[in-house]
């Protein structure tokens, strides 16, 4: 797993005499490298979650440090660490403060230390601390991909805790702006270290990667609340960043060992599919009703013959006379037949709702009887996921 920064700290007061000041919080932020920064201008360098190391040997003075420590926030630095000695005697308490206030994780460490042991071990355990990371999500993908490929998988999982008794739900989420747009692959790294953030502090294991734009999240042991609260959580840091885009989510039942966990991605990329279709945060393959039916059928030229079968003709009459029927008779089939509900929903009167109604069943030349109705209202579905 990528490691936060109270793991790669752990030990470091004891070892180097590092010690926190300021921003607790802030301690479940993840590091992606560790920087050396003298110069005021160096930080517009920085890609993130970089623990950053100053003497302050460039420096004059104090006034420099709360701006320093600003521009930290600013580039979204996850810690700073003042090196005290002859450039940076003390950490005046407006600095303190300040890291105190935005979470900023501020640490001091003696002139007696060699900076060079303390970053070289630091860095050490983060290129690590990512090779876990990445050959347990390469073990994922391979477990999804390729199930009857066990002998590739299994021992990387078992050795990481994911065990082949263990409950298992499968999360897809997919970040889409209102354009359509797809995040670049730099807001995608961001996207990753914000999941870091939110599974890190669940306090169950988990496992991602990115595939086909969607982070796919395998979760053991999660409670339908954790679920709930990651997902919801995850979208709250985004907006916090400035993140425009909106996630939608599918969320696989929970389900035992290995085997279930290549059948919840694809029950979970179902969800999210309903997801994006009626625009909403997040769908549970369990509430899908009809759509498990249709998505069921692997065979997309039986659907499509369905479709047309039920409601082609009424398709084609509305792109020729330039009518809305297909919409009128869908919000029929919702409102249980209710020509007031429809009425109400397109601002129309209700003599002309049944007047619609009349040429509809003309047109289809059927009856809306129980088994009719439940047809068309199946062709509706499969017209939403062709």
């Amino acid at each position: 797993m990528a490691i936060t920064l109270a793991k790669l700290c752990a030990n470091a007061e004891s070892t180097y005499g590092m010690k926190l000041l300021a921003g607790a919080s802030g301690l479940d932020n993840y590091v992606r490298w560790v920087h050396m920064i003298e110069d005021r201008e160096v930080p517009s360098f920085l890609h993130g979650n970089e623990l950053v190391f100053t003497t302050g040997i460039a420096q004059t003075g104090k006034e420099w440090m709360l701006d320093f420590a600003s521009s930290m926030l600013t580039k979204k630095a996850c810690g700073l660490v003042l090196n005290l000695g002859p450039y940076i005697e003390s950490v005046p308490e407006n600095i303190i403060e300040f890291c105190e206030t935005h979470s900023l994780p501020l640490f001091t460490v003696p002139w007696s230390v060699r900076l060079i042991d303390i970053t070289y071990d630091f860095c050490r355990r983060i290129i690590a601390s990512e090779e876990v990371e990445m050959n347990l999500a390469t073990a994922v993908r391979n477990l999804i991909f390729m199930p009857q490929e066990d002998k590739v998988y299994k021992p990387i999982l078992e050795k990481n805790g994911f065990y082949p008794d263990s409950l298992y739900t499968v999360a897809a989420v997919e970040p889409i702006s209102e354009s359509g747009t797809y995040p670049t692959e730099d807001e995608y790294e961001e996207l990753k270290h914000l999941t870091h953030s939110v599974l890190g502090k669940a306090g169950r294991l988990s496992s991602f990667f990115i595939y086909d734009r969607k982070i796919i999240a395998i979760l053991q042991e999660f409670s339908e609340k954790q679920i709930d609260e990651f997902l919801e959580v995850l979208q709250k840091k985004c907006e916090l960043q400035g993140f425009k885009y909106r996630l939608h989510a599918g969320v696989s039942p929970t389900g035992k060992g290995y085997t279930f966990i290549s059948e919840g991605y694809n029950k979970a990329v179902m969800g999210l599919r309903i997801a994006r279709l009626h625009n909403r945060k997040s769908v549970r393959y369990q509430t899908m009703g009809l759509y498990k039916l249709i998505v069921s059928v692997k065979d997309n030229n039986i659907l499509s013959e369905l479709y047309k079968e039920s409601l082609g003709v009424l398709e084609e009459f509305d792109e020729k006379n330039g009518t809305d029927y297909m919409t009128t008779l869908r919000c029929y089939l919702e409102h249980n037949s209710s020509v007031q509900e429809v009425a109400k929903m397109t601002y129309v009167h209700r003599n002309t709702v049944n007047y619609k109604i009349k040429r509809i069943r003309e047109i289809l030349k059927c009856d809306f009887d129980y088994e009719n109705k439940l047809k068309l209202m199946l062709a509706f579905f499969i017209k939403d996921l062709l």
